[in-house]
């Protein structure tokens, strides 16, 4: 049985911070931990926009606290985020993500992270094997 807490995960390689301060990325479970999928608490950072493309990797995100938006790139559709909110990237759907007011999201990757990605500048995670 795996069993963590966010406290302990503070502070360890398990807490990755963007290069550009928009995010912190808490993960729970990683590839190494042989779930199929990767498990994060990711705070985006009022007032920050973050442009995403998950080209190898599909997404689901819960929203459990704070307020955003998400834009798709293709369509220009422009989703508001609030807690309650799930959206899911199930088409590799490139967009840019923004913080109104802090946001606390669950997210959800599979393939599953290994745990050092941060984006690239095309928005991506690079693919793992």
């Amino acid at each position: 049985m795996l069993v963590r807490k966010i406290e302990e995960i503070k502070a360890t390689d398990r807490e990755v911070f963007a290069e550009n301060k928009n995010w912190v990325s808490r993960r729970l479970l990683l590839k190494k931990d042989n779930m199929g999928f990767s498990l994060h608490e990711t705070i985006i950072f009022a007032g920050t926009e973050t442009h995403i493309w998950y080209k190898h990797h599909l997404e689901a995100v819960y929203c459990v606290e704070g307020e955003g938006e998400i834009e798709t790139v293709a369509d220009g559709k422009v989703y508001r985020i609030t807690p309650g909110t799930m959206y899911a990237l199930n088409n590799h759907d490139e967009h840019y993500l923004r913080g109104r007011k802090d946001m606390r999201l669950i997210c959800v990757f599979n393939p599953p992270l290994t745990g050092t990605e941060v984006h690239l500048p095309d928005g991506s995670y690079p693919a793992n094997e």
